[in-house]
């Protein structure tokens, strides 16, 4: 590998990630307003615009123990999301032997626990006003425990992440018992990707795993997971609107908003652009094969609004049994890939 090419690889995917997901809110909100027979925002306000005018905003000290740390775990999260990217790319094959599916797994657990954080170091002013249980003088509840509406959403948070994730990590190594390997750019060659020279007419000689049995059953897990990650309904329990309002976020304004949703928004793009990586063995790479990559991550963000347009939040009454079955969908995805 030329230094020169991993330099180039290092900055400019980074770069196309960060641009192309600004677009995708916007056209996720498009879709959902369709189908819902309305005509939405323009396709840039959710996303490139909703950051900018945020960013100009007057900053706001939040009620938080840890105020620095809390604002800067949105950055972290986006750091993540775009080190996961360049995990994937044939340049950095060789970079500290973490090109693999246990890291990306490792680094995706982490961006989820951030939630957990958030709603640690979070004491909204809201929350102060409105104590939960009730403190006044002669209450019964007087003396328990007092949560905060961030608190509340932590906790189910936790809970989310626990199992709810499950589906997504199952989807995640279905390609790796297909291929016999957890190298990320392995699974790819598998499916005929070429390392050395790669360009758009080779797509057509691939052979994608997503068009087996085990590659189906897992790439339908995958997605579960992907709306789980992105906290997207029906999965959005953690910041429903109904009681926690917008959970461990909410004290989040001006440039820590902004921060947060390019955070969400990389997200979105990257997870789907492994998506890309491992069921369709066409990692991002410098050049005009770049192209059918980013045209194919918007699948899973396409999918997801079609789902999210018709469903509504879901109890953890409910989502225990559907991530289980899924994952239960995954795991004879890999029965199908050993035999």
């Amino acid at each position: 590998m030329e230094a020169k090419e991993f330099v180039l690889t290092t900055i400019f995917i980074p770069v196309v990630a960060f641009i192309v997901s600004t677009w995708i809110p916007g056209i996720m909100r498009k879709i959902q307003a369709r189908i819902q027979l309305r005509i939405g925002p323009p396709i840039l306000t959710p996303g490139f615009w909703a950051v900018l005018k945020f960013i100009y905003k007057e900053r706001i000290e939040p009620v938080s123990p840890f105020p620095r740390l809390y604002h800067s775990l949105p950055l972290i999260g986006l750091f993540l999301m775009f080190f996961i990217i360049l995990l994937t790319t044939p340049a950095w094959v060789d970079v500290l032997g973490l090109t693999t599916l246990v890291a990306v797994a490792g680094l995706m657990k982490v961006e989820e626990m951030l939630y957990i954080f958030m709603g640690n170091l979070s004491r909204s002013i809201m929350s102060v006003r409105m104590p939960y249980p009730d403190q006044v003088k002669g209450a019964i509840l007087k003396g328990n425990a007092r949560r905060f509406f961030e608190q509340v959403s932590a906790i189910r948070t936790f809970k989310l992440i626990s199992i709810g994730s499950f589906p997504l990590y199952i989807g995640l190594f279905v390609p790796a018992v297909v291929t016999g390997t957890i190298s990320i750019v392995g699974v790819a060659v598998y499916q005929g990707f070429n390392t050395t020279s790669f360009a758009i007419s080779d797509i057509f000689s691939l052979k994608p795993l997503l068009w087996s049995i085990p590659g189906v059953l897992g790439a339908i897990s995958y997605f579960i997971g992907y709306l789980v990650i992105l906290n997207e309904y029906p999965f959005s329990i953690m910041h429903t609107k109904a009681d926690v309002i917008e959970g461990p976020t909410l004290e989040y304004a001006a440039w820590a908003r902004a921060s947060y949703y390019l955070m969400r928004e990389a997200t979105m793009f990257v997870m789907s652009s492994v998506f890309v990586t491992l069921y369709f063995g066409i990692p991002p790479v410098l050049g005009w094969a770049l192209i059918p990559h980013v045209l194919l991550a918007m699948i899973l963000p396409v999918a997801a609004a079609v789902v999210s347009a018709f469903t509504p939040v879901l109890t953890f009454k409910q989502i225990y049994p559907l991530s289980l079955g899924f994952t239960a969908l995954g795991i004879v995805g890999i029965i199908f890939a050993i035999l």
